[in-house]
């Protein structure tokens, strides 16, 4: 089987040779049958998952949590094994996996609408946090500070949404500070915000908590941090496998890193999705 490592070089920059080096010498020590490609801006990801859809291998996503999403998008349905590299700045899948996962797992997906995630989808201040571009794509913030300076500052700009949330035949028409949709454990570089979510169990979780003052938001995120919010009365959780969000007005997702801005999502989990590759060895040797 090849392994086959896509390099997101928008994101890796300078660091991109120092990367191919380490790639190269690691393969050939575990004795890979491996190829690297790189994508540029006249050649995407895209055009780099399309060469490999109709074999089998071992495709892996080199960086962030969001290049791992777009490769499991352009392997979904394929024979194609999901691997990774953590990258980038979160790498909150790769905490997920030191938890709970094997070297070879098939993992629950979820679709929403349709895009695929295996992490977390959020509504709310959280995707708001997330897809805040003036920190979290600047380069002048250490990557292990960006969520907590975008956090910082959409805090005090944030307004409780309006949005309708059905599940498990119950609609909810309210405000909401936040809605996360859960497959796996972690987002926002580190915030536990599933501590009991599992990519095999064919279920997602969902939390939600309505209208908030700033205060009670604030103790909130004191609370996702540690990973011990599903104890305040603020917050919901049910664990379903189907939902629905809908709001009068577009409103802002962000899936693994990646934003979508829709007035619907329709949100399932796909049992089995994917099978996911974690090779602890190679990342070490890869990382080091």
């Amino acid at each position: 089987m090849k392994y086959v490592f896509v390099i997101n070089s928008f994101t890796i920059g300078d660091r991109l040779d120092k990367l191919v080096k380490k790639i190269e010498k690691t393969s050939k020590k575990l004795k890979l049958d491996y190829v690297i490609e790189i994508n540029n801006k006249n050649y995407s990801t895209e055009d780099i998952l399309n060469k490999y859809k109709d074999g089998k291998n071992v495709i892996m996503a080199v960086g962030g949590d969001g290049m791992i999403n777009r490769v499991l998008n352009g392997i979904v349905n394929t024979k194609n094994i999901l691997g990774f590299i953590p990258y980038g700045t979160g790498n909150d899948l790769y905490k997920t996996a030191l938890r709970s996962l094997d070297e070879l797992t098939k993992c629950d997906i979820v679709k929403i609408n349709d895009r695929y995630f295996i992490n977390v989808a959020c509504f709310g201040i959280d995707a708001e946090v997330a897809n805040n571009n003036n920190y979290m794509n600047s380069k002048y913030i250490p990557k292990n500070l960006k969520y907590i300076f975008s956090l910082i500052d959409t805090f005090f700009k944030y307004k409780n949404r309006d949005m309708k949330l059905i599940i498990n035949d119950k609609t909810i028409d309210n405000k909401f500070a936040t809605i996360a949709v859960c497959n796996a454990s972690f987002y926002g570089n580190g915030f536990m915000i599933g501590p009991n979510s599992s990519v095999t169990d064919g279920l997602i979780d969902v939390y939600y908590a309505k209208d908030l003052t700033k205060w009670n938001i604030l103790k909130l995120i004191l609370k996702l941090k540690r990973g011990k919010h599903e104890s305040s009365k603020d917050i919901t959780k049910i664990k379903t496998e189907k939902l629905t969000i809908e709001s009068l007005s577009s409103i802002n997702c962000n899936i693994d890193g990646e934003l979508l801005c829709d007035n619907k999502f329709n949100i399932e989990v796909i049992k089995n999705g994917i099978t996911l590759y974690f090779n602890k060895e190679l990342i070490k040797e890869i990382l080091k």
